[in-house]
């Protein structure tokens, strides 16, 4: 099949979706909200069905954030850490190496810092230790002579290093928003920050690692109130790190509702007029200027940026640079990360289209017919999720990518259609090392020798296990016409985000033809669409179809031919003008 006919299920997002613009229901929320019909009818999908729940929806308040001190163990956490600041005690932070962890290290770095304690901050290199706490970490921290090592994104299931942690009386905080190890329960620490617990009922399971670490810092202000932290007039501005929080949240593909919405509604509104230095480097070395930042830049811009940091080298470079006072410095480490992100985009894409053709080759010879697996000496285990991840999304299946080294391999998972691939991974687990995640994403090792048969029963497990077909297709708020796609409208979609999970990004279907295409790196379609002539709609607009041009040639068919188009609808920003333009999604032939 062309890679432009799409094969995925197109589905309307709920029964309101059937809505048109005119509908009666839609006309009399307009009239009462001053909202286009369009945007609407998205509000409507979601079950926003009043003015007063858009207008909370659209206006959510900071003061309707839960209380930190719903989370079990927060007034452990707070204690102990109030202690510390009134004795001097060093406390060490230890956060991951992903944007999560390094954006939640910083923000506790920052507030450490204007809270008035002794601090170091670490994280744990991913090629010489791996992801989380380990053993070294805490083995340092004793010996550079902290008295409380507190983690942020990590920890929940570091039982070793828990344990030596007691054994060196070190008090050991963990605040993390990972599943607990459903047979160990929680580590031993002294408090435990985890809404995932099952005694924890502050509602707050949605969480990242930097939010959680964001609820904290809330909690401390309250008791430096109470306890004469601050001079009159000197307290801290919270609302000044939801920049780092708002990173964080998007990157970590947690739930956009509740609380979360709230965070990340403001911290977008604070990212743009962020006043941290290594903010605003990261910004200009990528070249979006803060008035032209949009909700759409946080997965696509600087994510990959700060991921780029643990990915390629160290983890540490961004979290320096999200931590300095310094300009200089500040601009310095961006333009660093500028250039790993480059690096990382240019092996990702060698390693790409190694497995593409590999995988067209093994599904014509009848491989892979329910899961994907493929392995290489040659490549680098820092891009293998993302490789794994455009694998899923371009074969329909689920696949493991796995980097070879001198003696085992580690490799990189994830699910396609809803399948269970942690399940997959149990039925296979003879043949691995060692392997651990949830039933979307996951990470494996082992032997040399043995890829050729967890490949093998990987494939056999996946066949037995059911896929969900509404987590495969393509859902969509309805129908439009190019000509409803205009500035205000996407303006007013725009403020319905930041979307993600549990607030996606609106899909539209439309028909058009390609008045103008060019390919882009040899990989994407730019296309200039016009709208159909049978609805009367003669408006036209600039669209996107990433990797649409990476295998396959464009035929007069595909160039000339009236179509079905799905696509998010958005505004591209650049130099202080706005355009209106369409991420196409997929493609289907018009039915005669």
């Amino acid at each position: 099949m062309s890679v432009f006919q799409s094969s995925r299920e197109w589905k309307l997002r709920s029964e309101c979706s059937s809505f048109n613009s005119d509908s009666p229901e839609i006309l009399q929320l307009s009239a009462e909200t001053g909202l286009s019909p369009m945007t609407l009818r998205v509000c409507v999908g979601r079950g926003l069905e009043t003015p007063l729940a858009i207008r909370q929806f659209l206006e959510p308040r900071l003061d309707s954030l839960t209380s930190p001190l719903k989370i079990r163990d927060m007034d452990r956490a707070v204690h102990r850490l109030s202690q510390a600041r009134a004795r001097q005690e060093l406390v060490w932070v230890f956060g991951d190496y992903d944007v999560d962890g390094t954006t939640g290290a910083a923000l506790l770095a920052w507030i450490l810092r204007e809270y008035g304690f002794r601090f170091e901050v670490r994280q744990p290199d991913r090629f010489k230790d791996g992801y989380g706490l380990n053993v070294k970490a805490v083995e340092e921290a004793a010996g550079s002579g902290a008295s409380i090592l507190l983690t942020v994104d990590c920890g929940i299931t570091s039982f070793d290093s828990a344990e030596k942690a007691r054994a060196l009386n070190l008090d050991l905080i963990v605040v993390d928003h990972h599943q607990l190890d459903p047979n160990r329960g929680l580590p031993p620490a002294l408090a435990v920050v985890n809404p995932q617990r099952p005694d924890c009922e502050s509602g707050l399971r949605q969480l990242c690692g930097c939010g959680l670490a964001f609820y904290l810092a809330m909690a401390l202000r309250s008791r430096g109130r109470q306890d004469g932290w601050f001079p009159s007039g000197a307290e801290p501005n919270l609302k000044q790190h939801l920049d780092l929080v708002v990173m964080a949240t998007a990157a970590d593909m947690v739930p956009l509702t509740g609380d979360n919405h709230i965070l990340v509604r403001h911290g977008l509104t604070v990212l743009k007029k962020s006043t941290k230095p290594g903010v605003r480097a990261l910004l200009d070395a990528a070249g979006v200027g803060q008035r032209d930042l949009s909700p759409g830049h946080l997965g696509f811009v600087i994510g990959p940026r700060i991921n780029a940091s643990g990915r390629m080298h160290s983890a540490s470079l961004a979290l320096e640079m999200l931590t300095t006072q310094d300009s200089i410095r500040a601009t310095e480490l961006a333009l660093e990360l500028e250039r790993l992100n480059k690096e990382r985009a240019e092996i990702q894409n060698q390693i790409w289209d190694q497995i593409r053709v590999r995988v067209e080759k093994g599904i014509a010879e009848g491989r892979f017919q329910h899961g994907i697996v493929v392995a290489d000496s040659q490549w680098h285990e820092g891009v293998i999720g993302i490789v794994a991840s455009r694998v899923t999304e371009t074969f329909h299946r689920p696949a493991a990518v796995i980097a070879l080294r001198e003696d085992y391999g580690k490799g990189s998972v994830r699910s396609y259609g809803g399948k269970d691939i942690l399940a997959a991974m149990r039925a296979s687990a003879e043949h691995l090392l060692g392997f651990g995640g949830h039933k979307h994403a996951a990470g494996l090792s082992l032997g040399l020798d043995r890829v050729d048969a967890f490949a093998d029963a990987f494939d056999q497990a996946l066949a037995s296990i059911s896929e969900d077909s509404a987590a495969g297709a393509l859902w969509v708020e309805g129908s439009c016409s190019i000509d409803e796609l205009d500035i205000p409208t996407l303006e007013e979609l725009e403020q319905l985000g930041p979307f993600g999970p549990g607030n996606p990004e609106p899909v539209f279907t439309f028909r058009a033809s390609i008045r103008d295409h060019r390919i882009l790196k040899g990989r994407h379609l730019k296309l200039n669409l016009t709208g159909s002539t049978e609805l009367q709609d003669s408006s036209s607009i600039e669209a996107i179809w990433f990797h649409a041009a990476e295998s396959h040639e464009l035929s007069d068919e595909f160039l000339k031919s009236e179509a079905e188009w799905a696509g998010v609808p958005e505004l591209n920003r650049f130099r202080g003008q706005m355009t209106p333009t369409v991420r196409v999604r997929g493609r289907k032939e018009i039915s005669v």
